[in-house]
């Protein structure tokens, strides 16, 4: 046998659906909860109907079905709570027949919220009507609660990534010599190593090194060739004996006459020692230039790599910067003549010009790379640092015997030398980084013009702070000079309308540290070319390293504490509305009450009308008539309530009989004529 909730109309519904909203909100949070974290169905359904529905689609369609229900079966707990408390509000007191009309429409039209004389008239059953409207909230925040998200997963392998194999030969191009016994000369980098080197270099960063995975991470650590460099100290032999071959060089082709003037103005030089036949090294940039000498030709320092002398000295590269560079003077005295013992000397303008000039040496040394890579979306990025100083890189000139690439052992065996392998690889680097820079930027004073022989314009180390001085060229018009466009140009000289981006030098970064910087750059851009990595085939070659992997997929997220949340709310206020109704149907002396059109009937059967309302008026169609909504209405009370009851007002007890016997011989007439018209 069912017990008494459950054989009540209004209770046992509003238990019943209360059970199933609460069931469908449980099988909403379990069905995303399987969903979670598993990326979404590739699977199409219903490919026949316009192309089909992806399996993302009909699990979020899903979940807006959950929602309707759930919202679908607490809709009707707090509509039937609300009818009860409708019934409540008409049967206790007469009310104007508009007041009734919103207030049973207060769940079907939300305008009757802002209706105040509905919340003074029945507050339980416009507080029942508001948690009706706010609960389709949830109707759209639940599905919301399931999202796609891109979910990263690593994982650790060992593979092959690349790296730079300096026990390769493609790095140094040694030519064979026609000799008695076998004999092969260091002559060039290879092209491998020249445009690795010079892309490197004239992009200021690391070329783009393939990565095994789109999205990965290793560290690398290997020995490699490194630059340390340093100022020249202004008070040493070497700084004032390059000082006065840079000033001898000004003065190339001149007889010692008094005021000659020199014809070239430096701005730039970059040079490399160099060596001569009896293997003696000149650190000067211009060496065999000398006073008072017409037979030797200017000419811009163009070996790359030095010294060649196959001795201790480490391959070096020295770099002048000469800020007191002349622009636009026709000339200016360079040497000055003393008739008593023929000799000549610098003048005090050309001793000026020389005087704030800076040197940076840079020598070449072995040293342990530390990178590590990391790529997301193919996008690299590499954190690079070297660690120690093993030795300085000195040059080989080349190779001779028999077994050029080894080394003889006690035992009369031979073995491969590695270590002359990997230092003619780190050779040919440094002589590919040379070309970059070895040359000079020049203002010919007889030309009027800049003349650039160098390659240092196209990198970086045309912004450090020791050549601000060199860019922009120089606008200036000095004596009679012609100057540049751009300098007629902003004088007023050669009007024109449009304006060029300003060129404001303001970098602090010094040569030194850009030279090194550049060059652990270019050493690591090695790896970019597929000849300087290694064959595996080698026993030389390197083994696996530790990639860790991130995988990128998409996947479900849950959020079930804001579905629960949603939920948990409209269940509290389920649980209000059923608790609001069980008061009310105690009101209505326990009885339950619906708006089907046959309770209203039964109802008004015996509800008393302030006024009677006309026969042409009773057809019941849209708009109500205005005299009708002001009619006050009373309803017969509810056998057992404890409510009081008050009825529409009436003149006396007879009118009142007298209008419900002309209502009702006036609706027998009204039935009489229409059987007689059937």
């Amino acid at each position: 046998m069912l017990p008494e909730w459950a054989t009540h109309p209004a209770r046992g519904t509003m238990a019943t659906m209360l059970l199933f909203g609460a069931a469908f909100t449980i099988g909403h949070h379990f069905f995303y909860q399987s969903l979670s974290g598993k990326p979404p169905s590739n699977a199409v359904y219903f490919k026949g109907f316009s192309g089909g529905l992806t399996g993302q689609q009909v699990n979020l369609a899903a979940g807006a079905v959950f929602a309707f229900l759930v919202h679908s079966a607490l809709g009707v707990v707090i509509n039937t709570a609300a009818n009860q408390a409708l019934w409540v509000a008409i049967r206790t007191q007469s009310s104007k027949l508009e007041v009734i009309d919103n207030l049973a429409t207060a769940t079907t039209s939300i305008w009757s919220m802002f209706d105040f004389r509905l919340w003074k008239k029945s507050p339980i059953r416009m507080a029942l009507a508001t948690i009706f409207w706010l609960l389709s909230i949830t109707s759209f925040i639940t599905p919301a609660t399931l999202n796609v998200k891109w979910s990263a997963t690593t994982s650790m392998s060992t593979t092959r990534v690349p790296q730079i194999d300096f026990t390769s030969l493609n790095f140094a191009n040694l030519q064979g010599q026609v000799s008695a016994s076998p004999w092969y000369k260091y002559s060039a980098p290879q092209y491998s190593v020249l445009q690795a080197v010079a892309g490197s270099t004239a992009g200021g960063r690391i070329l783009p090194i393939s990565s095994p995975h789109q999205n990965a991470t290793w560290f690398l650590k290997f020995p490699g060739p490194a630059l340390s460099c340093e100022s020249l100290n202004e008070e040493s032999v070497l700084h004032d004996n390059i000082t006065n071959n840079i000033l001898t060089t000004m003065s190339a082709g001149v007889n010692g006459k008094m005021g000659s003037g020199c014809s070239q103005s430096f701005g730039y030089i970059s040079w490399v020692p160099t060596t001569d036949m009896n293997l003696h090294n000149s650190f000067l940039p211009f060496p065999g230039m000398t006073l008072n000498t017409s037979q030797t030709p200017y000419k811009s320092p163009s070996q790359s790599v030095g010294p060649l002398d196959g001795g201790t000295e480490p391959l070096t590269l020295l770099v002048a910067a000469l800020p007191g560079m002349v622009q636009g003077l026709t000339s200016y005295p360079c040497l000055s003549y003393t008739p008593k013992n023929d000799s000549v000397s610098f003048t005090k303008e050309a001793l000026n010009y020389i005087a704030n000039m800076t040197i940076t040496k840079c020598t070449m040394y072995n040293t342990s790379y530390e990178a590590n890579f990391t790529y997301v979306n193919n996008i690299q990025s590499v954190n690079l640092t070297t660690q120690g100083s093993f030795n300085n890189v000195t040059s080989q000139t080349g190779v001779a015997g028999a077994y050029p690439l080894q080394s003889q052992q006690s035992d009369g065996t031979f073995v491969d030398d590695l270590t002359l392998v990997e230092n003619l690889a780190y050779q040919a680097v440094m002589d590919a980084f040379g070309r970059m820079f070895v040359g000079a930027i020049t203002y010919d004073l007889s030309l009027q013009r800049q003349i650039i022989d160098t390659q240092m314009a196209s990198t970086r180390l045309l912004g450090t702070k020791d050549f601000n001085f060199i860019q922009p060229l120089s606008r200036d018009r000095e004596g009679s000079a012609a100057g540049t466009l751009e300098g007629a140009v902003d004088q007023g000289y050669a009007p024109w309308k449009g304006f060029s981006v300003d060129q404001a030098p303001n970098s602090s970064i010094p040569v030194a540290s850009m030279m090194e910087e550049l060059f652990r750059n270019a050493t690591v851009s090695l790896m970019s070319n597929i000849f300087l990595q290694p064959n595996y085939s080698s026993p030389y070659a390197p083994s696996g390293v530790a990639v860790t992997v991130t995988a990128y997929s998409l996947i479900y997220s849950y959020a079930a504490g804001t579905l629960w949340l949603a939920y948990g709310i409209a269940l509290g206020m389920t649980l209000l509305s059923i608790v609001l109704g069980i008061i009310s149907i105690h009101h209505n002396g326990g009885s339950s009450y619906t708006t089907k059109f046959s309770t209203i009937l039964r109802a008004a059967y015996c509800m008393a009308l302030s006024e009677p309302i006309l026969p042409e008026d009773t057809d019941g169609k849209d708009p109500t008539p205005q005299y009708i909504k002001k009619l006050t209405i009373s309803f017969s009370p509810v056998f057992g309530t404890t409510v009081r009851y008050n009825k529409a007002a009436q003149s006396s007890e007879e009118d009142k009989l007298q209008q419900i016997e002309e209502s009702q011989t006036e609706m027998k007439s009204w039935g009489d004529n229409r059987r007689e018209s059937s």
